[in-house]
Order: C-alpha cells, then sequence, then structure tokens
C-alpha cells in the first residue's frame, strides 16, 4: 500500500507530457497511441450542394474498432491554432444529438468532435446485444471501449496541425459525463471539462434510478449494489476522477433529478479534486440547454482561450 500510495504521488508530480501512458488497457480493451487512425474525413454539403462546415468522421479506435464522428469546425476560424472541444453523448443517444451544442461552440471559435459511445449511433452491437439489453459485463465493455475511444479521438485532434495542444476540452452529458469522467481520469491532455446532469458510483446509480434501463435491471433481478459495483468497479470514475487534477472541472446537476439521483452525483463531486466547481440548476435531468451550454462555453473560453 505504501509503494502504491508512492507512485500515485510520483504520477502526480510529472508533467503531463511524461505522465501521459502511450498504451494502456481497461477492462481488455486496449489504448495503443501507435496504431495508425486511418481518418476518413468527408466534407457535407447542404440541400444545393454547397460545403458545410460539418464533416463526417472515422477512425480507429480502442481495440482497433472503428469510431464514427462529426467534426464541426468555425466558419471564420482566428488565425493560430485554435481550440477544440470533444464533446459525448448520454445513454441511447447517438453524437447527432448534440450538434446544437456544437453550433453554438463552432461560433465561438471552437472545433468539435462529438463521436458515438460503443453500441449507440452508427456503432455495432455490443456482445450481440443492443445498449438497452446489456447486461453489467456488457456495460463493463461499453464504458472501456467509449473511454479508450475517446483517448484516440484526442490522437485524431493532435494530428491536426490547426488543433492548439494545450486547448482540448470536453463535455459529457448524462453517460457521456459518467464515462468522461473516467476518460479525465486517464487522459491527462484534457485541459477542462464540463460534465452535465452527470454522477459516478454505478452501485448506487443503477440501483435508484428511475431511467428505463436501471428500472431494467432491478426488474431482471440485479438489485444488489455491492455486486454491481465490484463488476463495474474499473469503469467508475468516482474511484478515478482524483486523477483529473489540476486540470479545472464544471458539474452542472439537476435539482430534482431522478435519473441521475443525487447520492450519485454527490459521490462523484465529492471524489473530484480542486479546481472544481459546482452548479445545481432548477429542474431534473433534462435541465436548461441554453443555460448548461452558457455556463460552459463561459468556463471553457476562461480555461482555454488565451
Amino acid at each position: 500500500m505504501k509503494y502504491s500510495r508512492f507512485i500515485v504521488f510520483f504520477l502526480f508530480t510529472l508533467p503531463v507530457s511524461l505522465a501521459w501512458a502511450q498504451t494502456s488497457t481497461l477492462a481488455g480493451i486496449t489504448y495503443d497511441s501507435a496504431v495508425p487512425l486511418q481518418a476518413k474525413l468527408t466534407q457535407r454539403k447542404d440541400a444545393e450542394g454547397k460545403p458545410l462546415s460539418l464533416y463526417n468522421l472515422s477512425f480507429v479506435g480502442g481495440s482497433e474498432a472503428r469510431v464514427p464522428a462529426i467534426v464541426s469546425v468555425p466558419a471564420s476560424p482566428k488565425p493560430g491554432k485554435q481550440p477544440a472541444i470533444i464533446l459525448l453523448h448520454g445513454l441511447g443517444g447517438d453524437k447527432n444529438q448534440l450538434q446544437l451544442l456544437a453550433m453554438m461552440l463552432s461560433g465561438k471559435g471552437y472545433t468539435t468532435i462529438a463521436i458515438d459511445v460503443a453500441g449507440h449511433g452508427d456503432r455495432p452491437k455490443v456482445n450481440g446485444k443492443s445498449i438497452g439489453e446489456q447486461d453489467l459485463t456488457g456495460m463493463r465493455t461499453v464504458a472501456a471501449q467509449t473511454v479508450q475511444d475517446l483517448r484516440r479521438t484526442v490522437d485524431y485532434l493532435l494530428s491536426r496541425t490547426e488543433i492548439d495542444p494545450k486547448r482540448i476540452g470536453f463535455v459529457g452529458v448524462s453517460l457521456g459525463g459518467v464515462l468522461g469522467a473516467r476518460f479525465l481520469a486517464e487522459e491527462p491532455r484534457v485541459a477542462a471539462a464540463s460534465l452535465w446532469v452527470a454522477g459516478g458510483d454505478w452501485g448506487t446509480l443503477i440501483t435508484t434510478s428511475a431511467h428505463p434501463f436501471a428500472k431494467r435491471f432491478r426488474d431482471t433481478g440485479d438489485t444488489d449494489a455491492t455486486k454491481i459495483r465490484l463488476a463495474l468497479a474499473d469503469v467508475d470514475p468516482v474511484p478515478a476522477i482524483s486523477r483529473a487534477a489540476p486540470r479545472p472541472l464544471l458539474f452542472l446537476n439537476g435539482a430534482t433529478d431522478d435519473v441521475v439521483p443525487k447520492a450519485s452525483s454527490d459521490a462523484l463531486f465529492a471524489a473530484a479534486r480542486d479546481p472544481k466547481e459546482r452548479v445545481i440548476l432548477p429542474g431534473g435531468h433534462t435541465t436548461s440547454l441554453f443555460d448548461m451550454a452558457s455556463r460552459t462555453i463561459s468556463f471553457l473560453d476562461k480555461h482555454l482561450k488565451p
């Protein structure tokens, strides 16, 4: 135990460039920065055939899975290297659901990249099951795959000469915030992050959430919080989120959220280290998009723009 604490302390004192691991494995899913991205980028066009500031993208992610994404770029970028934001959607959603936020960020000078969570959107089923049918093993794979895919997303951004490697941010919504918090613990190249209606402690989350996915788990007999906690321990953000320090984190939660209950969101915020801030907004799991986006943009501007 003493040696483990020494190693953790030593890693915290390393410069970010040295602490970054070029290879890692999480729940059997491998991140390897040396694997070619094989990126395919195609510009979208409007109904009249005019090019848009949107691009379809795919690249090689964790364990060499193909990751579909949407890239949004500023219509009138400023000279010099640009900041970029990675976006991650919630359970049952897909990358397209964050395009309004992407447009708002692009209007403020950010390049954005939104990927599909494993098993969502244009991605294949995980273990042959839809996302709503996953058991604990499948959930662990979904989480680990997405964490490693997000790390490869950073690799892709850094392959772009117009992106400033010191000004990469992250915004995760609901499940995207849960998985994003776990990703931040592994990825020191992200400089700041905003987590929307997110939480941690899978045991508490699944046994108390009002989400239909969690209700199905309880209906099929998986009601033991300790069992769930142990099964998903390595992909739970609560034990890991402290490693995101000293990068700034913004937590936005709904006052009456029953999808990510207070105990879950409290656990994640409490486990995070400073600098961190939290805003409790009126409403439940679906609160004001404009309010959350405005607060997030102000936060990102503060930390990612010179």
